[in-house]
């Protein structure tokens, strides 16, 4: 199978997704958030903080480049869709857009310590999401909105949009 990457908000529920994802369909999960920590070998908070969004967003370009393009499921960075080069790559991609709302974004990610963008004040989160669905929608293949749904009900609902089989 083609790769399949997961997209949308923070707080979308892409890794837990992703995790359960990756052991229904027997193939590997890679979180780029993970990747790009080991790559930069320091948190992503710290990656912000010192040395700023913009090479963040060279460090998940580069990352989203080399993920495997069969047999993996990749759980994308929130704001891989930033730049128009990952837009591009991503929609021609096998890509579901894990659409959620924003209040359930907000009670989701109350005092996550490990969100740089959650936890800066002077983003409106909001208007951080209602600019970003448009993105998200063009570089996706699949929405699917995620709100009232479980983890498990996601999963059945990627699996049979995508006709998947476990490998």
């Amino acid at each position: 199978m083609d790769s399949l990457y997961l997209i949308g908000f923070m707080g979308s529920g892409k890794s837990t997704i992703g995790k359960v994802l990756s052991k229904r369909l027997n193939v590997p999960l890679y979180d780029m958030d993970n990747e790009i920590v080991l790559k930069a070998e320091k948190e992503i908070k710290d990656i912000f903080a010192e040395e700023g969004e913009s090479v963040f967003r060279d460090y998940e370009t580069t990352i989203l480049k080399q993920m495997p393009t069969k047999d993996a499921i990749i759980s994308t960075g929130g704001g891989v869709i930033e730049r128009e080069d990952n837009r591009e790559w991503l929609k021609n991609k096998q890509s579901i857009y894990l659409r959620v709302s924003f209040d359930t974004v907000k009670k989701r990610l109350k005092k996550d310590a490990s969100r740089p963008l959650w936890n800066d004040s002077s983003k409106d989160k909001k208007e951080l999401l209602n600019q970003r669905d448009p993105k998200y929608t063009l570089s996706a293949t699949y929405t699917i909105d995620v709100d009232s749904l479980s983890v498990e009900e996601v999963v059945d609902e990627i699996v049979k949009t995508l006709n998947l089989h476990e490998l």
